[in-house]
């Protein structure tokens, strides 16, 4: 069949391109199926035989640089070979009780399966990058922001472990959602399975995956094997754009908390003064596309049938894996920066006391020491920051609205009002202080052992189950020659 060469060039052509990316999925399968049919003994043996001694030919093989002419895909032209080495008739036994519908489906999740392997362990290194720092710098200052103003004093640790509980959760979300993609659609057929006597659980098997998807229909329909990981990748880039901009402010010269050295730093060609920490701006722009492309892949499905659709298939799989490629740029971007970035003590201290960052901890001494409401305390310390931390106004300020005689010293009011100060006293779970600090290690690194074995136990699942069909396809090879 001759196709029409616009929608040869645009449609099949770029599918070709993708399914040879996908060859090596493709061919696994093949000798997963061909050895079920045997050991179910759908085919005879030695028609087995044949087949895997031409699927041999054809896997070492070289594939066509482009789809030749009257051909629709990849599959339609690898069954071509064969038949050109065992007769058309032979060759076709090997597409007994199987689809391309099932054949795609199960090719797409292997694809989805290891590359999302490959970004849950990028991820991790991500979070043990952000401990590590914590761990390092558990006493380091860092001024917190609320609303793009001056909030509260805290330490690097601190902020760094949220992040890190961020990834952590969305992580956790990604590896469950492996369980939705690690199922396997072979033995589905087109739709409603198959009359043959096939053994769905052993193809799974042979190809890494739990078990089979439970139902046939859904197994060709679905969309969760890609929704549901690009839903969380969307998330999880929304959350780096949020924490770059962060950096972004605190990097400015206005702010100037954050210091990145000069590996990190580009300069103009123009103003000798500039230092330009363009590696955020690089890290914004490539979580920003990931996340376009992660939505645009959810939002193909809106309104779609509830069919097999070409939704499902290959174009819209790899706009995932670009999306999951530009991803794990990102990834790495981040663990750069925080393996690097500095904070500037002396600034932090600077703008903590200059903007009152921690004046609730004045107003928290108040109700404590003098047993007035907080409300009070509150109203009493606001005007003390306006007078620009004058203390007369702040004693007037507290005798005229308690009635009370004010007794704290400015020694003593500066002693409350330092940053070391006000991390010491918030030592209540999730605080910024030492002991909290390093219960929340703790707590991740606890989360982290978990999240890398289930990481690596189904990475070794995959992997055994890769050894184990080359080693039984390979017994049919030793049958072929001897």
């Amino acid at each position: 069949m001759r196709f029409s060469t616009v929608y040869k060039e645009i449609v099949l052509d770029t599918s070709f391109e993708n399914w040879k990316k996908l060859l090596n999925y493709y061919m696994q399968l093949n000798k997963a199926h061909l050895l079920m049919l045997k050991r179910c003994k759908i085919l005879p043996e030695d028609i087995c035989i044949e087949i895997a001694n031409g699927l041999r030919k054809i896997q070492s093989d070289s594939i066509e640089e482009k789809l030749p002419e009257g051909f629709e895909d990849l599959v339609f032209l690898m069954e071509k070979k064969l038949s050109e080495l065992l007769t058309a008739e032979k060759a076709g036994f090997l597409h007994t009780a199987r689809s391309r519908n099932d054949i795609d489906a199960t090719v797409f999740r292997m694809c989805v399966r290891d590359e999302l392997i490959d970004f849950a362990y990028q991820s991790i290194e991500l979070i043990s990058t952000a401990v590590q720092r914590s761990k390092d710098n558990p006493e380091t200052l860092l001024l917190l922001y609320t609303h793009g103003q001056p909030a509260q004093v805290s330490t690097f640790a601190h902020y760094l472990l949220s992040f890190a509980f961020d990834i952590v959760e969305v992580l956790q979300e990604i590896i469950n959602a492996l369980g939705a993609v690690n199922i396997c659609p072979m033995g589905s057929g087109a739709i409603t399975t198959t009359g043959f006597p096939i053994d769905r659980r052993m193809v799974s098997e042979y190809l890494g995956f739990l078990e089979p998807v439970e139902n046939s229909y859904r197994a060709i329909v679905t969309s969760h094997w890609i929704i549901f990981p690009s839903s969380l990748l969307r998330i999880l880039m929304s959350d780096l754009t949020r924490f770059v901009q962060e950096l972004i402010q605190k990097s400015s010269c206005e702010v100037g908390i954050f210091h990145f050295p000069d590996d990190l730093v580009q300069i103009s060609s123009m103003m000798p003064q500039k230092r330009n920490p363009v590696i955020l701006e690089h890290l914004r722009i490539r979580a920003n596309v990931a996340y376009g492309i992660f939505d645009a892949v959810e939002k193909v499905f809106v309104n779609t049938p509830y069919q097999d659709i070409n939704e499902n298939g290959d174009f819209v799989l790899f706009k995932f894996i670009e999306g999951l490629s530009i991803a794990k740029q990102a990834m790495i971007l981040t663990k750069e920066i925080l393996q690097k970035v500095d904070v500037d003590q002396k600034r932090v201290k600077e703008l903590a006391l200059k903007t009152g960052a921690t004046a609730t901890e004045l107003a928290d001494e108040l109700v404590r020491t003098f047993k007035i409401s907080f409300r009070q305390a509150h109203s009493i310390v606001s005007l003390y920051v306006k007078s620009d931390m004058n203390y007369e106004i702040l004693a007037e300020a507290f005798e005229k609205a308690s009635g009370k005689r004010f007794t704290l010293s400015q020694k003593q009011i500066e002693s409350i009002l330092s940053p070391e100060h006000f991390i010491k006293v918030r030592k209540i779970t999730g605080g910024p202080q030492e002991k909290p600090v390093r219960e929340m290690i703790r707590r991740i690194e606890r989360v982290i052992t978990v999240l890398r074995r289930k990481t690596e136990t189904l990475k070794q699942r995959v992997e055994n189950s890769s050894r184990r069909l080359e080693d039984d396809f390979s017994e049919l090879g030793v049958k072929a020659r001897s």
